[in-house]
């Protein structure tokens, strides 16, 4: 394939959800809205969702994810062009953190998308 014909989108995309609802019944609603925000979006913008990292229960004022860490080391040993997420707080609420986690996509060419950004105003 020529540089001429190549496209961010033909890279795949990943997504992450996170919730930090207690309630099984609950967080299960939760991440199922989640999901829905991010297929939507990424169907919008002609990505193909490759892998999908989760973290129920966890803060986002917290590093301390393992849907996260893993997240992170995916992206940096394949080809990923895209991380999808409802809601930008998904990924972080504290901003030292998200900009922390905004380097490390970054580095790894990774641009995160807001899928809010792409369907509307939605909840997470």
């Amino acid at each position: 394939m020529s540089d001429e014909a190549w496209s961010p989108s033909d890279l795949p995309a990943v997504s992450y959800v996170r919730v930090a609802l207690s309630e099984v019944d609950d967080a299960a609603r939760a991440v199922e809205r989640q999901r829905a925000q991010i297929a939507l979006a990424a169907e919008r913008m002609g990505l193909r969702l490759a892998e999908e990292f989760t973290d129920v229960g966890y803060s986002g004022m917290s590093m301390d994810r393992p849907g996260l860490r893993r997240m992170l080391d995916y992206v940096t040993g394949q080809q990923v062009g895209y991380c999808v997420v409802a809601t930008s707080d998904r990924l972080s609420e504290d901003p030292e953190d998200a900009a922390d986690i905004d380097e490390a996509l970054s580095g790894a060419l990774v641009v995160i998308v807001v899928a809010a950004d792409h369907i509307g105003p939605t909840r997470s």
